[in-house]
Formats: structure tokens, C-alpha cells, sequence
């Protein structure tokens, strides 16, 4: 991709660059000319706590495919300038609702096609109203939960399967492949946290296996303390431990089990796999997580973008680059197709199948993936580990 930028900036051709600066573009000039009006180019919000790295590592893999589609859209115009170009505005909302009104006021004034965000459902529906009513197409890569698509909105894609989806396949992991009986369920005050533990205990009573939910409580989504709730788990002692919450507060919650005198295994949800965790020498707890998405660790397509990815930024992705990666893509692809946003690129969005890194990406109706792929890991010596696959229907692209 470098070597074609230069190789156009040799030939005089002017090149729009996306910029993690918000609204920020670069121009080259041909040498010697002055150019016609410079094409506009096209905006892409992204939003969510930027603070945290694994938020950067999302925004890294949007800005990623907005500079390699700007990249082979100039190549393609052999030194003409290109019908559409690219520009990624982000803004840091810290996961705040009130906050992410300001964020989603922002985006309709810069005239934004879509938005890429925000970060947790809460904050995702706080804002949705304001995207709807402006037809800016608003592409969730995280969260979860059924009412985000539930409610009717026109703008509403999520790329990730809902928490209902999600609990069938935690309960299958849970029961099936980790043979718990007596289960406990520690989620947080969060939409996710709370959507995904009440499917997830109605998967355990719809099912046949001889296992109990022996505890459960609700803890804040703010909070690193989780004291009360140990206690109580050492007195129930459950064989596995589901923690219902989203991946910044994973880690303080492992470290806490991992210094109780809890025996029992520990199950997560997506976003963990991004997080390396050394037990405790002698620990006895097992730690696993269910994650979208499949392995994609054999994929030539996850290897490029891998390999491309560690040259841009100079560290690994994490699995919120590549939702964000594909977020970004669909919703490029869908606006050269439509011509530009607004509702002709909403119902685009609801019509066509876009290519992702692992296979097909494509809405219902209400803006829900028609396909999912989960892949659960467990934790060893060599980090993270693919244990067993789960899939909708099609196996992945590239298995």
C-alpha cells in the first residue's frame, strides 16, 4: 500500500489521507499545477472510550481500512482523482452517555455517513435516537445486547451476534464441553452484563444437564472490589464461575478470584482473549473465555491483516481491530455501492453481503449478523488457547 502512495505522489496525483486527527485530511499537490477544488472527503465517526488500549486497538484497525481503501481507490484511478474518499473522525466519549451526546452532535454536524461505536450498549442506545433521526448508519462492534436492534431504528447494524446468541453457546460451554454443576453468576449493572446473565441462566434451565445456579449477584460496572461477592462465592463453591461483563473489567475481577481459595473455573466473555493472565503459582482455578468470531489464526486473510496491521501501528491487533476493521470496510463498501449515506446507504447496508476477515457479514431486518462464529479458549502456559468452535450454520471462509 506505501509504495503505491508514493509511487502516485511521484506521478502528481493527489492523495487524501485518513487521520486519527478529527477531521484532519492531508493533500499533495501535482508539482508545477494548481489543482482543481479538492474532493471532500467522506467521514466515518468513531467513538468510545479512547483512554483504554484495546479502544485505540479498535480505532487503529477502522483507520486501517480507511487508508488501505483510499490507497487502492487512487491506484485504481491511475492519477485521477477518485469519486470517494475517506476520512475516520474519533472522539473519546470515556463510555459515558452523557458525554456521547455531545460525541453523536458532533458527528451529525461534521456530516458524518456512519459512526463506528460507541463502546458498551448503554451508551450505544443513549445516542441512537440522534443517529436515526439523522439517517447516519451506526455500526456496533461490541455490544451485545437485543435491545439495541430490538427497538426498530433503521440506523441500527451490529456486526457481533446479541447476548442471546452468545448464552446458548456459554451454556453449551458451560454444561457440555466444561461439565459444571453448580454454577455461579457474577454480572455487572450494564446492559450487557445484565442481558447476558439472564439469557444465560435461562439456557441452563432450558437444558437437560443435572446443573444449578448456586449463586448469583450483580456487582457495579465501575468497581475493582470484589470482596463481598468472594466471600459469598466461597460459600456457595460453585464449579464454575461465569463472569458477565464487559472486557475493561475482566481483569481485575481473574486477579481477585486467583487469590481466593476458590477451586473453581472461571468463564468470560469476549474481550478476554485480548488480556494475558498468569495465575498464581498453585492456583486450582481454570480460566476460559468465549469470544466471537472463530480462530482465525491459520486464515490468510488474518495473516495479512495481521502483518499489515503490526507495520502500520508496530504492535499486534487485538480482537476489536479486526471488528473494527470489518465495521469500517462494510460500511465503505456499502457507501461507493450507494452512492454516498443517508438512506439509500441504510437500506444498501440491509440488502448486500460484504466480505469480512473470517467469512460472509451480512443484516436481517432489524440490523443483526445473519452469521456468528464463537470460538472457546482456555488459558495455559502459552496464553490463550482454541478449544472448541460454534457457528450458526456455514463453517468460517477460511476452514
Amino acid at each position: 500500500m506505501l509504495k503505491i502512495v508514493r509511487d502516485l505522489l511521484r506521478m502528481g496525483a493527489i492523495v487524501l489521507c485518513a487521520s486519527v486527527a478529527a477531521g484532519a485530511a492531508c493533500a499533495a499537490k501535482p508539482a508545477g499545477k494548481e489543482p482543481a477544488a479538492a474532493v471532500k472527503p467522506v467521514g466515518i465517526g468513531f467513538a468510545g472510550p479512547l483512554a483504554n488500549p484495546i479502544l485505540k486497538s479498535a480505532r487503529d484497525g477502522a483507520l486501517l481500512a480507511i487508508e488501505e481503501r483510499n490507497a487502492r481507490q487512487l491506484s485504481a484511478a491511475h492519477g485521477a482523482r477518485p469519486a470517494m474518499q475517506f476520512v475516520l473522525l474519533e472522539q473519546d466519549d470515556r463510555s459515558e452517555s452523557h458525554l456521547a451526546q455531545y460525541t453523536a452532535q458532533y458527528f451529525v454536524r461534521s456530516g458524518v455517513i456512519g459512526v463506528i461505536g460507541h463502546w458498551s450498549a448503554d451508551v450505544a442506545l443513549a445516542v441512537a435516537d440522534t443517529y436515526e433521526e439523522h439517517a447516519i448508519a451506526q455500526m456496533m462492534f461490541t455490544a451485545s445486547t437485543p435491545q439495541f436492534t430490538e427497538k426498530g431504528y433503521k440506523t441500527a447494524f451490529r456486526l457481533l451476534s446479541s447476548s442471546d446468541r452468545t448464552a446458548a453457546y456459554l451454556a453449551e460451554s458451560a454444561l457440555a464441553t466444561l461439565g459444571a454443576r453448580r454454577v455461579a453468576v457474577v454480572a455487572n449493572n450494564s446492559a450487557f452484563g445484565q442481558s447476558l446473565a439472564k439469557a444465560f441462566i435461562e439456557q441452563m434451565a432450558a437444558r437437560r444437564e443435572p446443573a444449578q445456579v448456586v449463586y448469583q449477584t450483580t456487582v457495579s460496572s465501575k468497581t475493582s472490589d470484589f470482596n463481598a461477592a468472594l466471600q459469598a462465592l466461597e460459600a456457595s463453591q460453585p464449579d464454575l464461575i461465569l463472569f458477565s461483563a464487559n472486557a475493561l473489567q475482566v481483569a481485575p475481577f481473574v486477579n481477585s478470584v486467583a487469590r481466593s481459595k476458590l477451586a473453581s473455573s472461571l468463564l468470560l466473555t469476549g474481550g478476554s482473549v485480548n488480556q494475558k493472565f498468569s495465575l498464581p503459582s498453585g492456583s486450582r482455578m481454570s480460566l476460559y473465555t468465549l469470544e466471537p468470531d472463530a480462530d482465525l489464526r491459520d486464515c490468510p486473510a488474518w495473516k495479512g491483516f495481521l502483518e499489515r496491521f503490526e507495520q502500520r501501528f508496530k504492535r499486534p491487533p487485538s480482537s476489536f481491530s479486526r471488528y473494527a476493521y470489518n465495521a469500517a470496510n462494510t460500511l465503505m463498501e456499502a457507501a461507493v455501492q450507494a452512492g454516498g449515506g443517508g438512506p439509500r446507504l441504510l437500506a444498501e447496508l440491509r440488502q448486500k453481503s460484504y466480505k469480512g476477515l473470517s467469512g460472509p457479514i451480512a443484516f436481517d431486518k432489524n440490523g443483526n449478523a445473519r452469521n456468528d462464529f464463537y470460538t472457546l479458549y482456555r488459558n495455559g502456559a502459552a496464553g490463550w488457547a482454541p478449544l472448541k468452535e460454534f457457528s450458526s450454520g456455514a463453517a468460517p471462509a477460511c476452514h
